[in-house]
């Protein structure tokens, strides 16, 4: 189990995918390596998850987010952990 007990979970599904997840992956994976959380912090893609229309979906432990873009992302992971790797 990770410190936070958090898992980082992006929709992989076609939809997401093309709508941003392939980047946002990307800026997840260097974000948590930049603050040193990439062994803590579990990152795993799933397939649709039936939000298409509000894609691209990340989930962060019970917190669905949705529309996230490459601008977004690095706030998101912000509000998520450092509050929690800090606090």
């Amino acid at each position: 189990m990770n410190q936070s007990g958090k898992t980082i979970t992006i929709c992989m599904g076609s939809s997401c995918y093309a709508r941003g997840n392939v980047y946002n992956i990307e800026i997840i994976q260097s974000w948590l390596r930049q603050h040193g959380l990439e062994a803590e912090i579990e990152v795993v893609g799933t397939l649709c998850e039936g939000q298409c229309r509000q894609g691209p979906i990340v989930k962060i432990g019970a917190a669905v987010y949705q529309g996230v873009t490459a601008s977004s992302i690095s706030e998101i992971l912000a509000h998520e952990f450092l509050e929690v790797h800090h606090g």
